[in-house]
């Protein structure tokens, strides 16, 4: 049985080795939460979270053939992969309900959320994607990004079509086909990161789909939380999610 003490002990040791990780890529230190002076405008390091405020999300303009029963087959597939404890990737994991801990390096920069679905790293390092020879999809895909001006942009394709949770916001859900444009810049004084996404996909969307988020700088002494531990095999999470009476079986069991 592994015990609340034991969770704790883990989460400190991946901290510990995501942290010799990070400067091994040369990433900035987790101590200062406001931009260094050198750096001006274009360092996102920091703690950030989402507020009630700040979501501009319109509606996707998707194509005919998505269709409500294809919509709801999707909504069908992305419950699946939260019931199994899966990764549940992009876009899902830049608005997962905590903050996320951006940290920025010379050779990349870590995005890493506050549950247990593995960090996003947009590669400073090169102007070109892994090839589909090399590259397997995954729930991230692969992103690669440059500074115009004061704006970061991220450019993502590679994206697995089927695990984690594929639910665009606005409609809509990524396929093997969609790219994602992201553009990250500060705002406030570097107290607030405005990111906006743009989606492009011909199997889903009539025209490019545009959203923004905004994030708010938390304090300098925020403490990362321990993500919550998901178990497939707690029946009681499993009764809940799947809506299955207590004393009952879910269909297949």
């Amino acid at each position: 049985m592994i015990t609340q003490s034991s969770r704790s002990i883990a989460f400190w040791v991946v901290w510990l080795l995501a942290g010799a990780i990070l400067v091994g890529v040369g990433l900035q230190p987790a101590r200062a939460q406001t931009p260094p002076a050198t750096s001006g405008a274009r360092d996102l390091s920091g703690f950030w979270e989402l507020s009630p405020d700040s979501r501009r999300v319109p509606t996707a303009n998707l194509i005919p053939g998505i269709t409500s029963a294809v919509r709801a087959e999707r909504a069908r597939k992305d419950a699946y992969a939260i019931r199994w404890c899966n990764l549940l990737g992009m876009p899902f994991i830049m608005d997962s309900g905590r903050p996320l801990d951006i940290r920025q390096g010379r050779t990349a920069v870590i995005i890493v959320p506050e549950h247990a679905s593995g960090p996003r790293y947009l590669y400073l390092n090169r102007s070109t994607h892994v090839g589909e020879d090399v590259f397997d999809p995954t729930t991230y895909g692969d992103s690669i990004a440059r500074w115009e001006g004061e704006t970061l942009v991220a450019d993502t394709i590679g994206f697995h079509p089927d695990r984690g949770i594929t639910a665009i916001p606005g409609g809509g859900y990524r396929t093997a086909t969609s790219r994602l444009v992201e553009r990250y810049r500060l705002l406030e004084n570097g107290n607030l990161l405005s990111v906006v996404f743009t989606w492009t996909d011909p199997k889903m969307f009539r025209a490019p789909h545009t959203y923004e988020f905004r994030y708010y700088r938390l304090p300098a002494d925020y403490e990362p939380r321990t993500w919550l531990p998901c178990d497939p095999y707690n029946d009681e999470r499993t009764r809940f999610l799947e809506g299955t009476p207590a004393g009952r079986t879910a269909p297949g069991k």
